[in-house]
């Protein structure tokens, strides 16, 4: 059985947790609740779940495939079970309809990862923020969800670039309305607004069975530090095996 190291945070959707619905995977898998940063009793935890013995980065998602073979990043993970899939490929065969995919995917995964960026950098006090950060990423955003509004009416097929759209933007979303910390330019922002097509292709792709599976679902499970450590120890073996 595969692993899958990842946050179990499903108040926004997950690229990859969709993809290996979409790709028959799911019950080939065995997900690794793991918390970088979780703070127990006031105490900083984050090396109880280290991964770096597998991932140098020592970051989520990582997979470990059934052979102990590790492969790290969002993006290689989605390609590795499209390329061994069950069921449908989220990758579409070559021609415009596989760039527009990969475009959609390198947006969708920039407007996360920048996300991310003005998290951490909230995690500061608010006299330390760096304004540059958010006012370089917030032209940026709007151009984005303003192109993306223009052009969702005419998707009708789901791919992996709609699969990292919907992570990028259930996060944009969470961020503002469900930290305490708020933007210091748009303290209430709501990418719903004005974006009607956007909104409503939206409210469809989340309730395929690859999103309803984990979004807003809480983890039902071990979240324990011991469990993501065992799991490492097995892999680590297994590879041993191998060679």
């Amino acid at each position: 059985m595969m692993k899958l190291f990842y946050s179990p945070f499903h108040t926004f959707i997950h690229k990859v947790l969709v993809t290996a619905h979409e790709c028959g995977h799911w019950d080939d898998i065995d997900f690794i609740p793991t918390f970088p940063f979780k703070n127990l009793d006031g105490e900083d935890q984050g090396d109880a779940y280290s991964i770096a013995a597998l991932n140098p980065l020592d970051k989520v998602p990582t997979l470990a495939t059934e052979t102990g073979q590790v492969i790290f990043g969002s993006q290689a993970i989605c390609e590795y079970l499209d390329a061994n899939t069950k069921a449908r490929n989220m990758y579409p065969e070559p021609g415009p309809k596989r760039w527009d995919a990969i475009t959609c995917l390198a947006l969708g995964d920039t407007i996360f990862e920048t996300t991310v960026q003005m998290v951490a950098e909230q995690w500061q006090e608010p006299e330390q923020w760096n304004m540059r950060v958010f006012e370089s990423l917030w032209p940026k955003y709007i151009r984005s969800l303003d192109r993306l509004d223009k052009q969702a009416a005419g998707w009708t097929d789901f791919d992996i670039g709609h699969a990292s759209l919907l992570h990028a933007i259930s996060y944009l979303g969470f961020r503002a309305e469900f930290y305490e910390a708020k933007d210091p330019i748009h303290p209430d922002f709501r990418w719903r607004d004005g974006r009607p097509a956007l909104s409503d292709w939206f409210d469809a792709a989340v309730e395929r069975p690859s999103v309803k599976a984990h979004y807003n679902v809480d983890f039902a499970g071990d979240t324990s530090a011991e469990r993501c450590q065992q799991a490492v120890r097995d892999i680590l073996a297994l590879q041993k095996e191998q060679r």
